[in-house]
């Protein structure tokens, strides 16, 4: 498992939500590292692990690409970005990185991988049942191509890096013992990538 390129505010709408900004002069990234992410076993099923019940985590579903041997995608699949709204929040008010609030161990939750395909698919999260986002990534302020273009322009990326191309509006807190529920649906109805998880504090 490779680096995590994180793409932020990437839907308008979910910037309006969180009171931030958007620039659509090009894409920009925030670092998730390799052991922060967790697997899920073939059938879908994780773990997300809260770190500190005390604190407010939200769920931000989102479309994952993984880079091959030529660094151009190769896989996707669905991913939960948890992000520590708390420490996160505190880092923007004093201007610190955000490290603590989006790169703690276990934040990067994927789904099932299946072989990436250009297209729109729907993003989706359920919370105990209730779906919370629910979006497709036609909505995405930059494609999956102009993430990966700029990227290559800019670093040195990595066969087996991910991609997180950003969440659509409708993140939301999780607390100790939900079950969270995401899917990837391609334009013909069906699950090409799902994530079922249950939200434990380590």
């Amino acid at each position: 498992m490779g680096l995590g390129w994180c793409c932020f505010r990437n839907y308008a709408e979910h910037a309006e939500e969180i009171g931030g900004d958007i620039s659509e002069e090009y894409p920009r990234f925030f670092l998730k590292p390799a052991r922060a992410h967790v697997e899920a076993d073939e059938n879908g099923n994780n773990v997300i692990e809260l770190m500190n019940e005390d604190d407010h985590i939200d769920h931000e579903a989102e479309l994952v690409i993984r880079l091959g041997d030529d660094l151009q995608p190769e896989g996707m699949c669905i991913g939960c970005d948890t992000t520590n709204r708390t420490r996160q929040t505190i880092a923007k008010n004093k201007r610190w990185p955000w490290t603590e609030g989006k790169a703690f161990r276990g934040s990067g939750v994927l789904g099932t991988w299946t072989r990436y395909e250009r297209g729109v698919f729907q993003v989706t999260m359920k919370v105990n049942g209730e779906t919370k986002q629910d979006a497709p990534t036609s909505l995405m302020i930059h494609s999956v191509e102009e993430l990966v273009e700029h990227l290559s322009g800019w670093y040195d990326l990595s066969p087996g890096d991910l991609v997180w191309t950003g969440t659509p509006a409708g993140v939301g807190p999780m607390y100790k013992g939900d079950i969270v529920e995401a899917y990837l649906t391609n334009q013909k109805g069906e699950i090409v990538s799902t994530l079922k998880a249950t939200c434990q504090v380590s």
